[in-house]
């Protein structure tokens, strides 16, 4: 009988199998990121009617509102004026002191007006 080679007794079996391709290490990267990631919640319609009508109110007064969105890894609140509503785009226009940012209706989950900012009329 031959003696086989030092990989196959004790941890050597495992001490030969430690080289990864950058593919697997990829592979393993992306898994454990989709494992952190969130479903979407669904909105019902009164929530959906709710959001409404802070947005309308928030465009009507000139209010500095916090728009909240869904991430897959974490909500986003923006806060800013809302100068726009697009019913047929389906999108906010919401002006912040550094950018104008478009956000879609579907990806709105809170609304709230911060009532101390107000908007000075022309």
């Amino acid at each position: 009988m031959t003696i086989r080679g030092k990989k196959l007794r004790g941890n050597g079996i495992w001490e030969a199998s430690r080289m990864m391709l950058p593919e697997h290490k990829t592979a393993i990267r992306s898994h454990r990121t989709r494992l952190n990631e969130r479903a979407k919640p669904e909105l019902d319609e009164q929530r959906i009617e709710e959001l409404s009508a802070a947005l309308a109110e928030a465009l009507e007064t000139g209010a500095a509102t916090a728009v909240t969105t869904f991430g897959a890894y974490g909500d986003e609140t923006t806060v800013g004026v809302v100068a726009k509503i697009d019913p047929i785009e389906r999108y906010v226009k919401l002006t912040t002191a550094e950018e104008t940012a478009w956000i879609p209706f579907a990806d709105i989950v809170h609304v709230s007006s911060q009532r101390s900012a107000r908007r000075s009329e022309p």
